[in-house]
């Protein structure tokens, strides 16, 4: 088993990334795509409108930062996992 096979997705998206690239990362982690899928021929997904799958995986990065549980930089549309502990109660 390969140390990204056991990665949680907090280390997924630690740092900041673009809103694309942090919506490939989270449907590779959700196995929607390979883990030996290249982004550059995934892409237009998510920046072209009318691709559902590119518009659910966006929509499910913003729903996890309304929760709290991601980081929303809205200028430069880029997410990160929040660091700060969650009240999940």
């Amino acid at each position: 088993m390969k140390a990204e096979d056991t990665m949680e997705l907090k280390d997924v998206l630690a740092d900041w990334l673009d809103y694309d690239v942090a919506a490939f990362r989270l449907g590779v982690f959700l196995g929607v795509f390979p883990r030996d899928q290249k982004f550059s021929s995934v892409k237009r997904m998510f920046w072209v409108d009318g691709y559902p799958l590119g518009d659910m995986l966006v929509d499910l990065l913003d729903r996890m930062a309304q929760a709290g549980v991601l980081l929303k930089d809205e200028e430069d549309a880029r997410y990160k996992w929040n660091p700060a502990p969650i009240d999940l109660s």
